[in-house]
Parts: C-alpha cells; sequence; structure tokens
C-alpha cells in the first residue's frame, strides 16, 4: 500500500512539471523584406511551436539576441514579430532564430533577405528625351512596376518601367527620362511604385524623385 501511494505522489509531481520541448520548428518568412532608412523597416512575423509551455525563448537576427522574453504558451507556441535588419544599401540575407531557454538546444532558424528599398536614375542629370536606367529594388508588392510623372501637382503620365526581378524586387531598366513631348521647364517628380493608377499615397511601397528641366539658350 505505501508502494502504490509512493508511486501515485510521484506521477502527481510529474504532472506538475511543464511538457518537455519538442522539436522546434518556425514558420517560413517571405522571400524579402525591406528597409528605408534606421526607423523605418518592415516587421517580420516570429510563429512557431515545439518549445517548453510557459518558459521563455530568446530571438536572434544573424546571431544577436533581440528579445528575450517572448513567453511560449501552454501549446509551446509563440507568435510575435520582430524588425527587419537595417541595410542602407542594396540586399543581402539574414536569419531568424528562436532558442528554448530551458532546453538550449531545441532551436529553430529560417532564414530570408532584406533590401534597401531604393530608386535612382543613371546618369541623374540627362537632356528629359535621353534615354537613361531605371535603377531600384524592394518593389515586390506587383508584377509589375510604374513610374508616375507629375508637374505642377498634377499627372502628366504613367509609363510600365518593367517587371520586378529577383526575390527584393529589382528594378534595372532603359526609358526616355520624360517620356513627354516638349516637358516644361521647372521640377518634375517620378513616382516608381507597383501601382497601375496613380495615387498620392499608393498601397504598395513607392519611391519619389526629383527631375529639374531647365531651358537650353542656345549661342551662335
Amino acid at each position: 500500500m505505501r508502494v502504490v501511494t509512493a508511486i501515485i505522489a510521484a506521477l502527481a509531481a510529474c504532472a506538475a512539471v511543464p511538457a518537455a520541448a519538442g522539436a522546434a520548428t518556425l514558420q517560413p518568412l517571405k522571400p524579402c523584406y525591406r528597409s528605408v532608412d534606421q526607423s523605418t523597416r518592415e516587421s517580420v512575423p516570429v510563429v512557431a511551436d515545439g518549445f517548453t509551455p510557459g518558459e521563455t525563448v530568446t530571438v536572434s537576427i544573424d546571431g544577436i539576441v533581440v528579445n528575450t522574453d517572448v513567453v511560449a504558451d501552454q501549446d509551446g507556441r509563440i507568435t510575435g514579430a520582430v524588425t527587419a535588419p537595417y541595410e542602407a544599401r542594396g540586399e543581402r540575407p539574414f536569419t531568424i532564430t528562436v532558442t528554448d531557454a530551458q532546453h538550449p538546444e531545441n532551436t529553430a532558424t529560417t532564414a530570408s533577405r532584406v533590401a534597401a528599398l531604393d530608386a535612382r536614375l543613371k546618369p541623374r542629370r540627362a537632356r528629359p528625351s535621353s534615354r537613361v536606367r531605371f535603377l531600384g529594388r524592394g518593389f515586390v508588392d506587383g508584377t509589375a512596376i510604374y513610374g508616375h510623372y507629375l508637374r505642377a501637382g498634377k499627372l502628366r503620365k504613367t509609363v510600365l518601367l518593367g517587371a520586378p526581378v529577383g526575390p527584393c524586387g529589382r528594378l534595372d531598366a532603359v526609358h526616355r527620362q520624360i517620356p513627354v513631348r516638349r516637358p516644361a521647364t521647372g521640377r518634375w517628380t517620378l513616382q516608381i511604385d507597383n501601382q497601375p493608377e496613380y495615387s498620392p499615397l499608393p498601397a504598395s511601397v513607392f519611391v519619389r524623385l526629383a527631375i529639374t528641366v531647365r531651358r537650353v539658350i542656345r549661342t551662335r
């Protein structure tokens, strides 16, 4: 009888201890996230399973811990988000790792890319009718990239610049700098985004470039 009682007590004690961690898994990320500047970066979701219920986990980006106070729920699951790493220029890969604080060997890692949202013309100064290169990246909100030309606050023309290339939506195309016949002198604004219709606040990300058209004075 004493033996049975001892066994029952031991089972009760085991039931009070949180379930051991399982094999951690981290949900895949999008192919690419955008970085505008150090204070404006895209949010990256962190959803994972297989951790010790009720215990903390650490979240790291590229091996650097960014969060230590995340607690797994009763099912060993965590749901949250971190900010994409800052990238000043170009694009690069990055990794997110989630580690069980009670069982450091129980960890999950997934990878994506981060791109600096950017657009530019090369060369920066050219005749309006000259063909220049349109370069950029971060335009992953659609299957096409458009340029909207504005003068004095009014839309003058919208053109298809090309299709985004690669996971981070690169743009590399050649077009006339301003595809308008005899463009007026003064300041023009070129808004580049993924929207076929112009909007001052498009649903996609956007970059605005200023183009100044000057009057050419010919001398004999």
